[in-house]
């Protein structure tokens, strides 16, 4: 019965990162056409650092040191088979930031605002199986990035690059992925300093167990490790190492829909402390 449902996973193209909900691929057995991923997501550092979580976690610096940063955002992904083994895909996210702040003047405060975030672009190739591994290549380029630092904002475009190689393995009845991928993070002109936010890498390992047709349990890690900042070439903070623990579900609502939950938990000090993200799958 499981199989039925589940041996279309390993000849199917989807977005390939550490959260994946791969049960979708069960229930959009031909993956053609348009679909959408809708996700809400929210986080909160614990610590001076701002976070972006698309293509994937990456510390942001900006000037100030925060007492904690919660971010609420909104990220839209459509995707679309050009081919039999390449899907296009595009990707939106917006967000509600709080940063929270103490000095000796003002004493307890904080600053929000309200961002369209960034517009990535790209696309994942399926290979053939080596052996029992499926494997995936993800390439994306960010046509549009708001930064920040200090008091200033810019719109950064053509920036960023992102590249994910992931092999997937079925074995009744557990999915699982090992993945690596890399961001690369040009310098920019920001209020008179070029800022540079380094560079990522990363390594990751997710399980799917499948628990029925509908439901999965989704367990995953994943470990980056990211370059130093420089501000105007000098180096403004050490590199750092960002680790991550994130466990959900999956469940099929019907033919056409799918709800994913995932909770990720920080295993550094360089990490968030948390993030929560719901995410609805949608066949048109």
């Amino acid at each position: 019965m499981l199989k039925k449902y589940l041996l279309p996973l390993l000849v199917c193209t989807t977005i390939v990162f550490a959260s994946d909900p791969v049960t979708l691929d069960s229930m959009f057995k031909n993956q053609q056409g348009l679909r959408s991923v809708t996700t809400f997501q929210s986080l909160s550092s614990g610590s001076s650092n701002s976070f972006r979580t698309y293509p994937d976690l990456i510390v942001e610096n900006e000037g100030k040191y925060w007492q904690d940063v919660k971010i609420f955002s909104l990220q839209q992904t459509f995707l679309y088979d050009l081919t039999e083994n390449f899907d296009a895909m595009v990707t939106a996210t917006g967000s509600i930031k709080r940063r929270e702040y103490y000095d000796i003047l003002n004493l307890y405060g904080h600053e929000n605002s309200t961002d369209f975030d960034s517009l990535w672009i790209g696309g994942t190739y399926s290979f053939d199986a080596i052996y029992d591994f499926k494997p995936y290549l993800t390439l994306q380029a960010s046509i549009y990035q708001k930064e920040r630092y200090l008091e200033s904002t810019k719109n950064i475009y053509v920036n960023s690059f992102s590249a994910k190689l992931a092999f997937r393995n079925y074995s009744d009845p557990v999915i699982s992925t090992v993945s690596v991928g890399a961001i690369y993070n040009g310098s920019k002109e920001i209020a008179d300093y070029n800022i540079d936010n380094g560079n990522a890498f990363s390594v990751g390992l997710d399980f799917s167990i499948i628990l029925s047709p509908k439901i999965a349990l989704d367990i995953g890690t994943e470990q980056r490790y990211q370059t130093e900042t420089k501000i105007d070439g000098v180096a403004y903070s050490n590199s750092a190492m960002i680790s991550t623990f994130n466990i959900g579900a999956t469940y099929s609502l019907n033919t056409k829909n799918s709800l994913a939950v995932s909770s990720t938990m920080g295993g550094s000090s360089k990490s968030p402390d948390s993030i929560l993200s719901i995410s609805l799958w949608h066949k048109f």
